[in-house]
């Protein structure tokens, strides 16, 4: 069965390289057929893991006979292979969506142009072999470097268990909405690439590739956020974001396809900074790929990493610089083409279409955006200060690595760099939000905006007198939060009428509004509470820690945690000390609830790991670990966690609301 596998995997990979020399009416075909031989493959993995074939390198270093079911089955991608394998199972998954979703022919309402001009076939095929020469590319890798099917040199009855920080839940949905995020990025470098070659007009390639995009990020920021959860609760710390440079990885393509998702919106709506949008998707795609690297080579010291293996290391490396240079080396050769043509008839069309759209913002094509306060100027603004937070952290995590190898020093970057460098330019960001949210494209001035919203200017400074005790930096943070936060209702209630209207008539103008207005008032809502939450859980988070013996307790807050009682208990595959614990209201003297935290030693892997336990209330957790027993005595740490609840709202607020603005329904929304 492990033959078949690797039979499966090899005609994927032929599969995927066919693209090169078949016509297009056959690309569905293709594509569908790599997607079912990737999914078999990954089929026939789990079921080894799952009848524990440890003639299996994969089964045998990386799980165990009394290994739980589940893990056994999402197991299969918590190792270097297996994640691979789950890796281009993505691929194939965009690379079947992209032959169903993307038009041959782009409709004609949609560009203004009849449909041989798009020459839409053409876009769609050089971007399908582009897709298809990525899957190739890291099928090949698989199948060469990262074989899950590679067959041990002798017989074992037994494996050799699994890491205890991935037998959480977090592992089941993690990995795959992450990867889902990651390779999204693939769909808007491939069709960037055929929109360089076949140099579409920059509002149709916009048009095509903006969903794609909005989808991708949308599942990053959800695989992120389920990062954050799943450390905060497994680590034991307490914490949610570290800076860690796997961390920092993940991020730094969110950054650039945040700037990606609003230059975008320009391109869409006057046919401008095309090459400058298509250099930031191939940029993020990029960073996408640069993410899997260092997570899988070595290079980067982390919990999160799969791998120390520096030949592993080199083939990514190898990978990555082939997609580099040559998505370059296309980038150069193109533009410069593009460039030094002949504008043909077709591009007169474009630019009558283009006074189109300027017409409909309320402009003139001389009339450009040249106001300092309009919505065209804070959108540029807002990406450049997108790309400097880009390369904050794009320094921070490489350059001791850099400094390692070239010198041998080694030093360590932590929280206070990027504290200090990053906080204040997401503050500038979000000031620019509140700005640019209500300036209109041909630019306006700030002191009717003040007018027009000083409610929420006024209820962002009622708050100062209550937070004065705190770092400067948190008071901008919960100050800048709530003004963005009001902004966006205030806004919304204006549109609708609220109060002024009758409650019937606010019901039919709220229909009324704009699937694209929801999506950017719940993103930009979810950017505030996000932000809110962790100015609160930093500015207000307490720790306690103490030995403790049945009956003391801990008092953190306004909360008493009481230590009721100590067991041992036993499991398959862990023993525990589990403690159980009171959580009393010290305001009211109630008991609210327990938790039971538990101190744990996996027997096959010789490894101990604390498994935390939290109480969640509406505003804040309580959040206990415990550690070995000295004596009678056992070793407690309490966090009072403030804002947690709001982070995780936050979070999905933003995913919901970039996944609305990209689904096919609803109305388009009319430039203000």
């Amino acid at each position: 069965m492990t033959e078949f596998g690797n039979i499966l995997l090899l005609t994927a990979c032929l599969l995927s390289l066919a693209y090169l020399f078949l016509p297009l009416n056959s690309y569905r075909f293709i594509a569908t057929a790599v997607f079912f031989c990737i999914s078999a493959s990954i089929a026939i993995l789990i079921y080894c893991h799952i009848t524990n074939d440890f003639s299996l390198e994969n089964v045998y270093y990386h799980s165990h006979t009394t290994k739980p079911l589940i893990y056994k089955i999402c197991g299969v991608w918590g190792n270097k292979e297996g994640s691979m394998l789950l890796w281009v199972l993505v691929l194939a998954v965009y690379l079947l969506l992209m032959d169903i979703c993307i038009p041959s022919v782009i409709p004609v309402s949609s560009t203004g142009m009849t449909p041989e001009q798009t020459n839409g076939s053409k876009l769609k095929k050089i971007s399908l072999i582009t897709q298809g020469l990525i899957c190739f590319c890291f099928l090949l890798f698989t199948l060469l470097e990262s074989n899950p099917f590679t067959k041990m040199p002798s017989i074992e009855t037994d494996g050799l268990g699994f890491n205890p920080i991935l037998q959480d839940i977090g592992l089941v949905i993690h990995p795959p909405i992450l990867y889902l995020g990651y390779l999204g990025f693939s769909v808007p470098f491939s069709l960037s690439i055929a929109g360089l070659i076949t140099n579409t007009e920059g509002n149709v390639w916009a048009k095509i590739v903006r969903p794609w995009v909005l989808i991708s990020w949308s599942l990053l920021t959800l695989g992120i956020s389920l990062g954050s959860w799943w450390a905060y609760r497994e680590l034991g710390w307490g914490g949610f974001w570290f800076w860690d440079p796997v961390e920092n990885v993940s991020l730094m393509p969110w950054l650039i396809a945040v700037a990606l998702t609003h230059l975008l919106l320009i391109v869409r709506n006057f046919n401008t900074l095309r090459n400058f949008a298509i250099s930031l998707t191939l940029i993020t795609f990029i960073l996408s790929v640069t993410g899997t690297f260092l997570v899988r080579s070595g290079i980067l010291a982390s919990v999160h990493t799969f791998a120390d293996d520096p030949r592993y290391g080199l083939y990514m490396l190898a990978l990555l610089g082939v997609i580099t240079v040559s998505s370059l080396v296309i980038f150069v050769v193109c533009t410069r083409k593009n460039r030094s043509l002949t504008p043909p008839p077709i591009m007169q069309v474009a630019e009558d279409r283009g006074k189109n759209m300027w017409s409909r913002a309320g402009m003139t094509p001389e009339d450009t955006p040249n106001p300092v306060f309009s919505r065209f100027t804070m959108m540029l603004m807002n990406n450049l200060l997108f790309i400097t937070a880009f390369f904050t952290i794009f320094v921070g995590t490489l350059y001791p690595t850099m400094l390692e190898y070239l010198t041998g020093e080694l030093i360590s970057v932590g929280a206070p760099y990027y504290n200090s460098l990053f906080n204040p330019i997401a503050l500038a960001i979000l000031t620019l939000t509140i700005i640019g949210q209500y300036c209109r494209w041909r630019g306006n001035s700030l002191l009717p905006i003040f007018r027009e919203y000083r409610f929420s200017f006024c209820s962002a400074a009622a708050i100062l007198p209550f937070i004065f005790h705190m770092e400067l930096m948190i008071v901008l943070s919960i100050t800048i939060s709530i003004a963005l936060l009001v902004f966006v209702l205030e806004a919304y209630s204006k549109r609708i009428c609220l109060f002024k209207a009758t409650f019937s008539e606010s019901i039919l103008l709220a229909k009324g509004v704009s699937k694209s207005y929801y999506a950017m008032m719940l993103a930009h809502a979810g950017i505030a509470i996000l932000v809110l939450g962790i100015a609160c859980s930093v500015g207000w988070q307490e720790k306690k820690e103490s030995y403790l013996k049945i009956g003391d307790s801990i008092t953190v807050n306004k909360f008493k945690v009481t230590l009721r009682n100590i067991e041992l208990i036993k499991k398959k595959n862990f023993h525990a000390v589990r403690g159980t614990m009171d959580i009393r209201n010290l305001l009211n003297n109630k008991i609210l609830g327990e938790v039971t935290p538990e101190y744990r030693f996996y027997l096959v892997e010789g490894q101990k790991n604390v498994e935390s336990s939290i109480y969640h209330n509406l505003f804040s957790d309580i959040y206990v670990v415990i550690g070995e027993i000295d004596k009678s005595k056992i070793a407690a740490k309490v966090h009072y966690k403030p804002g947690m609840s709001i982070i995780w709202l936050g979070s999905f607020l933003i995913a919901f609301g970039s996944l609305l603005a990209a689904l096919p329904f609803g109305r388009r929304a009319k430039s203000v």
